[in-house]
Formats: C-alpha cells, structure tokens, sequence
C-alpha cells in the first residue's frame, strides 16, 4: 500500500508541475508579444523618420544643385530653414534608436530567462520521473543520486552551458568541442 501511496503522491506532484507550467507559459508568450509589437512600433517611427530625414537631404541637394545652374558658381548655399527642420527629427531618431537597444537588450534578457525556466522545469520532470522510478524500484538509490546530480548540475550550469553552446553557434568551437565541454559541465 505504501508503494501506491507514494506513486500517488509522485503523480499528483507532476499534475501541478504541468498546470504551473502552463500558466508560465501563457504569461510568458503574451509579454513576449507585447515587447515584439514595441518594437515594431519603435522601428516603423525611425523609418518613418528616416523617409523625412530622406526627403529633406534630398530638398538640401536640389537647393543646391538648382543655384549651381543659375549662378555657374559652388559656393555654401543657405539650407538653415532645412537644417532647422532636420535637427528635431534627428534627436527624435537617435532617441527612438536608444529605445529599441534597451527594448531588444530586454526581449534578449527574457528569452533568457525563459531558457532558464525551462532547464527549471526540465530538471523538475526528470525529478519526478526519478523520483517514481525509484518509488517503484525501477533504480537503485545510487543511481537516482547520480541521475539527479547531473539533471541537477544542467540547472546549475545554465549560464556556462548556454555560453558553449553560443560559441558554438558562432562556429567557434567544434562539435566536438561543444560536446565535451558540456559533457564536463553537467558530470
């Protein structure tokens, strides 16, 4: 009877593990939409700003080229009417610029964090599915420790682990490489 007591109690533990998880996900997805749309809304402004910027150079070069024509001379031409224009719109871009860095360094930060949830959750299932395996018998207790530890020493070496992998990415590392420095990491 304890057997059963004990698989019971694992399963009801994966339940709520898998309802947590749920709820994390949508709550995660819908900020991660709404930091998306900022920054679409952030990067359309710049173009639009852009396009005017655009359009007002091109105003400077027709000034210019127009009074080349009449006078057959290159001297400075008066654009200040345009250049006052221009400067608002200018700060306007570099502040919006500004603002997308900070906006994309923070979807960067909760991609991340999501990452780490789930190497969170990842180690809770495994857990679990340890923690019943051992409850039926299935494995000894000196393979659910050493199981554990390495499910366990993925969460702790997120950080490390996700920095391998980024290297390898950028095709600095080989597979190989990849492989084995992560091996090391989570034995």
């Amino acid at each position: 009877m304890a057997l059963f007591d004990k698989v019971t109690k694992v399963a009801s533990n994966m339940g709520k593990s898998v309802l947590n998880s749920a709820a994390n996900v949508g709550s995660s997805t819908s900020v991660a939409v709404q930091d998306q749309n900022e920054l679409i809304a952030l990067k359309t402004q710049v173009n639009v700003i852009q396009q005017e910027l655009d359009a007002s150079y091109l105003q400077i070069g027709r000034k210019y080229v127009d009074y080349v024509l009449e006078t057959g001379e290159m001297p400075g031409i008066d654009v200040s009417d345009i250049l006052k224009l221009i400067d608002p719109k200018l700060e306007q871009k570099n502040k919006l610029e500004e603002e997308i860095i900070v906006l994309e360094k923070k979807i960067k930060d909760n991609a991340v964090l999501r990452e780490k949830e789930r190497a969170e959750e990842d180690f809770i299932k495994e857990k679990n599915k340890l923690d019943k395996a051992l409850a039926m018998d299935i494995i000894s207790k000196e393979e659910y420790d050493v199981k554990l530890s390495s499910a366990k020493k993925k969460v702790d070496n997120f950080e490390a682990i996700r920095k391998v992998e980024m290297q390898y990415d950028m095709k600095l590392i080989s597979k190989e490489e990849r492989d084995e420095m992560i091996k090391t990491l989570t034995e």
